[in-house]
């Protein structure tokens, strides 16, 4: 949590400074020159928050990209407004690439180790965004001129030291995680799911090749259980009938190694599980009847628990 805030704190300073500098110095800049500080405002910016957003979604890339997105097209239109029309429409188109890649890069990092991820995204912002507002300056040629009071030199000085202060703190603290055990691999749990048990209404998105199916729970030892064949274009079967209140076991059965389904999210039950080659059991108890969702880590296969009564 404390790398999300830093990185939040750092994407709302680092991006109002360039775009003070931009409305201060705009008579200066040329139309070239704003376009380029448009687009990497709203680039860096977009992908910064497209990443912390995506972890928090448990693979559902719809509000972090729309999010991200709409962030990054203000930021983008805001900056280069000031220079001209046509820096402003750049801005804002690379406010849209920047917020879908940083929200497609959080929603595949979250169950792996979404905290290093945002902490080095952020590292990355925090270098281009200095550089930035160096550039800003060379272009508006600020740097060579002398500052009028000596207020105005203490504040580029300080910003100066601080920009080589926050670098080496950054790396510090990315070591730091990197070393505690239980950080790196940490996957952000339990952050937007529901209470477990409740009846969701979700879509699931499925891949057109993919035959629908369904199968009813085999009663073994006390338990209903059920093996799902985790192939390359989804789940078979995707749909699977269960009993209210009987523990339940799901076998999910993968013969390859990676891929989009090498994750598997339960939001109802609250489970967020790697399915590595082999068999990966998950253990339920579905309490109430109802429809519940399971898909891959992004969302794009899934299929459905009918819990009958």
């Amino acid at each position: 949590m404390f790398t999300i805030i830093v990185a939040l704190l750092s994407g709302i300073l680092m991006t109002g400074y360039p775009m003070v500098l931009t409305y201060r110095y705009k008579d200066k800049l040329t139309c070239m020159a704003g376009m380029m500080i448009a687009m990497t405002a709203a680039m860096m910016s977009s992908l910064l928050i497209g990443t912390v957003f995506g972890t928090f979604t448990q693979g559902q890339l719809l509000m972090p990209t729309v999010v991200s997105i709409l962030i990054g097209m203000a930021v983008g239109y805001y900056t280069g407004k000031p220079v001209s029309l046509m820096a402003a429409m750049d801005g804002m188109m690379s406010g849209i690439m920047g917020g879908m890649m940083g929200a497609m890069l959080g929603v595949m990092v979250v169950y792996q180790s979404p905290t290093i991820m945002i902490g080095f995204v952020n590292l990355i912002f925090i270098v281009v965004m200095s550089l930035l507002v160096k550039l800003i300056q060379e272009e508006a040629r600020v740097i060579e001129k002398k500052k009028d009071t000596s207020a105005q030199e203490a504040t580029g000085n300080s910003l100066s030291r601080l920009k080589w202060l926050v670098l080496p703190v950054v790396l510090v603290l990315l070591f730091v995680m990197m070393k505690t055990p239980g950080i790196g691999s940490s996957s952000l749990k339990n952050v937007s799911s529901g209470p477990a048990g409740a009846t969701t209404t979700e879509s699931v998105a499925s891949n057109s090749g993919s035959t629908a199916s369904n199968i009813q729970a085999k009663q073994k030892n006390g338990y209903q259980e059920v093996d799902i064949k985790v192939g390359t274009n989804g789940y078979t079967p995707d749909e699977i009938k269960l009993k209210a209140g009987v523990p339940t076991k799901l076998n999910f059965q993968k013969d390859y190694r990676g891929g989009c389904l090498s994750y598997l999210i339960m939001p109802d039950f609250n489970i967020q599980q790697a399915l590595k080659q082999g068999t990966t059991t998950v253990e339920i108890t579905p309490s109430k009847p109802g429809k519940y969702v399971f898909t891959c880590g992004m969302g794009m296969y899934g299929g459905y628990i009918t819990v009958e009564s």
